[in-house]
């Protein structure tokens, strides 16, 4: 194990993050005053749990709860599982813990009332009329949803692939373009939740500068917030997003296009694609990989492996794994979406042998590679301006 103490822990959030300050654009939600006022209210709330409340936690465990542990077991707790059994007892572990659960809850639902009261307007703004090299949308009513992404992932009611209505259902587009993520990270992603796409744009730009791709696929591309800037900073690429997702998918298709990108999306299962051998020179994903199964992962890499071009790169940007971090509490704090935020892969993804993985599926162990890099929060004027903290990514050249 080696220690990283400049990698960034989930406490660290930018501070000057405001509602107002979120991206508009054509499609997105219009709030009423008193609506605004809520969003912003949730955002201080994050930022205290975060801020605040958040080291005084390591506070407790550290001064009482890892000193009777000892007491108790002759040593201290050695893994983050310990550590969870150690702090759940804790009146003040269960009552962060339900704070920040109920914050996730109760956001999710003001945002569910302010997408049902103005559905029709946004359903009459999603249609796109079809224009010439605009982007293409290819629905597949057929496609079966895999079991882990039939629950209401991070609490979002009925995840990302429910339709309330059978004609052109965008709802649960709308609902994840709702600021809920700018919200939890504290505007950290930029005005648009853009910054993972950046920041791993930006390590292409600098490590990779010869490497241009042609033909680039994201997947799990919900509504697109990382697909986009693919196009916008390699303009004569064609940029494709896939999601299990059909209402995702018809909203990311009618953003992208109403804010004059031509993207297409298709909705198919990244196990499985219907792509030809071959097709790809970059396959990317962010923030999506601990949202399916393990062998889940091992059949997208294999058919990541398939649709690559030779010389083609697959690059995944995630959180780190645990054995980044010699802390258990670290690991602890890093792994409580697990149990608390309706994220069961999120840990065991987190554990795996990525690199066993890639090997298994073709890629040769001299063209695997995982590092961390700069987190990149996007400004309207900026794009590359940096942030606070890194991402972690897992990348393979097909060669």
């Amino acid at each position: 194990m080696k220690s990283q103490s400049n990698i960034q822990s989930k406490k660290e959030l930018i501070p000057d993050a405001r509602w107002r300050d979120f991206g508009k654009h054509f499609l997105r939600l219009e709030n009423s005053h008193d609506e605004s006022a809520s969003q912003d209210f949730y955002l201080e709330m994050y930022r205290f749990l975060g801020k605040v409340l958040g080291p005084e936690r390591k506070t407790v465990y550290e001064l009482k709860i890892k000193k009777e542990f000892k007491e108790k077991y002759g040593h201290s707790p050695k893994d983050r599982h310990q550590v969870r059994n150690a702090v759940k007892n804790s009146p003040f572990f269960q009552f962060w813990g339900h704070m920040r659960s109920n914050i996730n809850q109760e956001m999710f639902y003001k945002n569910q009332l302010i997408v049902e009261r103005q559905i029709k307007n946004l359903e009459s703004k999603a249609k796109v009329r079809p224009k010439k090299n605009m982007g293409k949308l290819a629905l597949n009513p057929d496609l079966k949803v895999p079991k882990y992404q039939s629950f209401d992932m991070h609490w979002m009611p009925g995840g990302y692939h429910t339709e309330i209505s059978d004609k052109g259902d965008i709802s649960a587009g709308a609902l994840y373009d709702s600021g809920g993520i700018y919200l939890m990270t504290n505007g950290s992603l930029g005005p648009f939740n853009d910054g993972a796409a950046y920041s791993l744009i930006n390590f292409l730009r600098k490590d990779l500068p010869h490497f241009k791709p042609k033909n680039i696929l994201d997947l799990g591309c919900t509504v697109g917030h990382n697909t986009l800037p693919f196009k916008e900073f390699w303009p004569l690429a064609k940029v494709t997003g896939i999601d299990l997702g059909a209402p995702v998918l018809r909203y990311a298709h009618a953003r992208s296009t109403k804010m004059g990108y031509a993207i297409n999306y298709s909705q198919q299962n990244a196990e499985k694609t219907d792509f030809k051998n071959s097709s790809f020179d970059l396959v990317v994903s962010t923030m999506f990989l601990h949202e399916t199964s393990k062998k889940a992962i091992s059949k997208i890499f294999k058919e990541t492996y398939r649709i690559l071009k030779p010389g083609g790169l697959m690059v995944h940007v995630e959180q780190p794994p645990f054995r980044y971090f010699d802390d258990p509490y670290e690991q602890f704090v890093r792994d409580w979406d697990t149990h608390n935020n309706n994220e069961p892969f999120w840990g065991p993804m987190h554990d795996l042998d990525l690199n066993k993985i890639a090997y298994n599926s073709g890629f040769k162990k001299e063209n695997i590679f995982e590092k961390m890099i700069p987190l990149i929060k996007p400004e309207v004027k900026n794009k590359f301006s940096k942030g606070v903290g890194e991402w972690f990514i897992f990348a393979g050249w097909k060669l």
